[in-house]
């Protein structure tokens, strides 16, 4: 029993071994299990020994079973004897009677070695890329080995593999293979819709999120609702484990796997599906992809950022996976976005501005502008403009965002003191310090008064209107301002939440540029920078920026570092993110050339 997806070569190896064995049989039949009759029939071994025909059994191989409910029909009359199966079915479903040998894609490194051999001219690095986007399929490394000898580029295959699947994957395969790959892929696409018709969709989609595995267990138990599939505007109540069900039948399309609970999509397909669909099918397998995003969400009550941040991490690659154009309901919207606040979270500003931007952009073609899914994306990308020092265009954007959180919220709801807080940073570090001192006061009466001097958001804007106060060269009064801030966090928050680890940060800066605080300012860089790499990560740029702060502040105080090796992951870290122009960078250079 050979069980393995489309394309991995179970027929090349079936054929092999019953060449190798043909002596032990009397006759091979061989059976196209799609057609239901007999393809091929060979008498060889009939010759070599023709007494002894009669005592040896007859070898039937059935090619393409799909399960064993479909056996029956390949039962009794002249197939008597040996049979050997292969089937895109699961391993679990055959392994009560038969002996099972998986058959899978190669590993990368076979890959890349069968494209260079065969292709003399290829480089390591070409290679892996087909190899990649083709899944390291056998099948389909056959068709990239043709055209590449044809004299298509690799970047030219890689293009008309994304755009046009159909013209390189539909011509006759290779070692007389039945058909073509896209005709294989569409024959099964066809033999599941014929089943049960929102499969074929939520395949579609899981192909839009992959290759990455989607894990089964991860769907949450909040109810979901999925589109219909004729009109794409009624929606109809989908539970939870109706999705968990459906996961294993499409591990048995030959397109996809099941297995330990999670859900693989033949890389193949994921590559080829948006020039295989059909614009209405796009939009369809897009509907279900939101579904999929929904169900996804790990935000369900986790309260510890820890626990928050390793369910986060299951399903991380399938938001990112999903292009934010795509996106089509205003769910998905906000999921999306939560994605990206948790890259925020890790730090990961960079590799997310470009798709928050695009992420809102989309919010305000599907949606208006006041609508709350679009705000929150917006909120989001201010976040990220801030944390990665792009200062004017938070001003901007947060200008934009303020006015809409007023005409919704009015000038004091909740929404509205936060979007105002935030903006607090950029405008001082643009140079508007008398502005972002006074805002910050503003916003201080009016969230005092609501919500009280030791709630969590009061607490954030006083901490933001030291920075202002520390930019604004008011030094003291920034340090009286971030003691007073830091001691009531640790009591509210405690002492390794996030929020209290940046208010430590910017009170060790205030001690520094006082000029009279320098053994505060060590002391306190100091406990600061354990406490962000066990709780941010050791390679969060903060954790770089705290570390960056504590050698400079003691090479200014002692001629030396504490650690060269740490200042220079440090500067590595700061150069990668903030790039040369960044301060600290500078300054670390500098200090590194002197010593």
């Amino acid at each position: 029993m050979l069980v393995g997806p489309f394309g991995v070569g179970k027929r090349h190896i079936a054929a092999e071994w019953a060449h190798l064995n043909a002596s032990r049989f009397g006759s091979v039949h061989w059976i196209s299990a799609r057609d239901g009759k007999l393809a091929h029939e060979d008498s060889a071994a009939e010759a070599e020994s023709a007494p002894d025909v009669g005592r040896r059994p007859a070898l039937v191989v059935i090619d393409g079973l799909r399960g064993w409910a479909d056996y029956d029909r390949f039962q009794g009359g002249d197939t008597a004897g040996h049979v050997l199966i292969t089937s895109s079915g699961s391993a679990a479903e055959w392994g009560g009677w038969a002996e099972v040998v998986p058959v899978g894609p190669w590993d990368r490194q076979e890959a890349i070695d069968y494209l260079r051999t065969n292709i003399g001219s290829l480089g390591t690095e070409d290679a892996g890329r087909i190899a990649a986007a083709l899944g390291n399929l056998p099948l389909a490394l056959a068709y990239a080995e043709a055209w590449l000898k044809r004299g298509c580029t690799v970047d030219g295959f890689l293009n008309a593999l994304r755009d046009h699947p159909r013209a390189i994957l539909g011509g006759a395969g290779p070692d007389r293979y039945p058909g073509s790959l896209v005709a294989r892929i569409e024959e099964a696409r066809n033999s599941l819709a014929s089943t049960d018709r929102w499969t074929v969709h939520l395949l579609d989609a899981a192909a839009l999120l992959g290759p990455t595995p989607l894990p089964a267990r991860s769907i949450g138990p909040r109810p979901l609702y999925r589109p219909d599939d004729d009109t794409l505007s009624t929606e109809i109540a989908l539970h939870p484990a109706e999705l968990s069900k459906a996961f294993p039948v499409l591990g048995k399309c030959g397109l996809s796997t099941f297995d330990d609970a999670l859900l693989h999509v033949s890389p193949v397909y994921c590559t080829t599906v948006r020039g295989l669909l059909a614009q209405e099918e796009k939009r369809k397998a897009a509907r279900w992809a939101d579904v999929l995003l929904v169900a996804l969400d790990p935000r369900d009550s986790v309260p510890d950022r820890g626990r928050a941040r390793e369910r986060w991490q299951l399903v991380l690659p399938s938001f990112l996976a999903c292009h934010p154009q795509e996106l089509v309901t205003r769910e998905a919207l906000t999921v999306l976005a939560a994605a990206y606040d948790h890259m925020s979270d890790l730090g990961r500003w960079q590799a997310i501005m470009a798709r928050v931007e695009v992420l809102y952009r989309r919010g305000m073609e599907l949606f208006t502008q006041d609508d709350a899914a679009v705000l929150r994306v917006g909120d989001v990308l201010l976040r990220a403009y801030t944390s990665a020092h792009r200062y004017a265009d938070a001003v901007k954007l947060g200008a934009v965002l303020r006015e809409r959180r007023i005409s919704v919220c009015g000038p004091t709801g909740l929404d509205t003191l936060r979007c105002t807080s935030a903006m607090i940073i950029p405008l001082g570090s643009c140079g508007h310090v008398a502005d972002a001192v006074e805002l910050a006061q503003e916003t201080l009466v009016v969230q005092t008064t609501r919500l009280g001097a030791d709630h969590q958001d009061t607490l954030l804007t006083k901490s933001r209107r030291a920075v202002a106060e520390r930019v604004a060269g008011c030094c003291r009064d920034a340090v009286a301002t971030g003691e007073a801030v830091l001691a009531a966090q640790q009591y509210v928050l405690g002492r390794a939440h996030p929020d209290v680890l940046s208010t430590a940060y910017e009170l060790a800066c205030a001690y520094h540029e006082s000029g009279v605080h320098t053994k505060e300012a060590l002391d306190l860089f100091a406990e600061t920078l354990p406490l962000q790499g066990r709780v941010l990560g050791d390679d969060h740029p903060a954790t770089a920026r705290t570390a960056a702060g504590l050698e400079l502040v003691h090479f200014e105080a002692y001629g030396t570092l504490q650690s060269a090796e740490r200042c220079w992951v440090a500067l590595d870290r700061l150069r990668q993110e903030f790039g040369v122009r960044d301060r600290d960078v500078y300054r670390l250079e500098q200090a590194c050339q002197a010593l």
